[in-house]
């Protein structure tokens, strides 16, 4: 995607321990450049590697992921509620049910 900004990580190149220096450090990780997927990821503890597991790995998830690429003629109604949160202020935004 070209250049990127000074201060900007390469997602191929930088060690977690780089991107987090320390518990409580957050950042901004955009992971779709055309719909603009932002997700505010923080540092909450440091553990220990654990042998014969395999990583990275996901420890947490809150709610259901939306469909990265849904079908445009799909017209999804599941009554589960959605809410994203503004990555800057932290404020859990609802969206109501899909």
């Amino acid at each position: 995607m070209g250049e990127a900004d000074p201060g900007v990580f390469s997602v191929k190149k930088t060690k977690i321990s780089q991107a987090f220096p320390a518990i409580g450090h957050t950042l901004l990780f955009l992971f779709d450049y055309g719909d603009d997927w932002r997700f505010r990821i923080s540092l909450k503890e440091i553990g220990t590697k654990q042998p014969k597991v395999r990583y990275p790995r996901v420890v947490t998830i809150r709610g259901s992921a939306p469909p990265q690429y849904p079908d445009p003629d799909e017209d999804i109604d599941d009554g589960e509620e959605r809410y994203g949160v503004n990555p800057v202020t932290g404020e859990v935004i609802k969206f109501g049910k899909r």
